[in-house]
């Protein structure tokens, strides 16, 4: 494809597609934002489009996969931080309040630190219960992958939580100790 051709194909489907966008959206901004990224992806596959045999319904699936992604990684992110807000500490539990709003204050850096595939992968797993079946149909990953990324997000939680719990631990058992 060249630069006409892509120039014809952008013209006679952007702005239907920006409309379709913003039914998903609800933000126009973001919908141009999000139909020019997949214009992008076109242009950097301009070879595999001219095989397409329906551009129309290629673009139109390519924007509404697009959107969902999104509202996925918004609703994420949402759901980390109201997950991780709601985290109680009772009332009768050894460690201070002080202590408790540390160890959130970690694991909300830590969650925030992950790569951001996978922290999505592991919030809709730990946090909204997919299965890594489910995980991968929505992310269009394979199976293996959310594997791989659970594993990872794992190993850099256990790594970089285990001397703060060592030292909660080390408190609860001083704790029960003097009681």
């Amino acid at each position: 494809m060249d630069i006409a051709q892509f120039e014809i194909v952008y013209k006679t489907y952007q702005p239907a597609l920006v409309n379709f966008a913003f039914f998903y959206l609800k933000n126009e901004q973001e919908a141009i934002d999000t139909v020019q990224e997949v214009f992008m992806t076109i242009w950097e596959k301009k070879d595999t489009f001219l095989d397409t045999k329906n551009p129309k319904a290629y673009l139109m699936t390519s924007v509404k996969n697009r959107c969902l992604n999104k509202l996925t990684r918004k609703k994420i992110e949402q759901n980390s931080v109201d997950i991780l807000d709601d985290i109680i500490i009772s009332p009768d539990t050894t460690l201070s309040n002080i202590e408790a709003k540390e160890m959130e204050a970690k694991i909300k850096t830590l969650l925030n630190n992950l790569p951001d595939k996978c922290k999505e992968i592991f919030i809709l797993s730990r946090f909204e219960q997919l299965s890594y079946k489910e995980i991968a149909g929505l992310l269009d990953v394979s199976v293996k992958t959310v594997e791989n990324q659970i594993s990872n997000a794992l190993k850099i939680l256990r790594k970089n939580l285990f001397t703060f719990l060592a030292l909660a631990f080390s408190i609860l058992q001083n704790t029960i100790k003097n009681l």
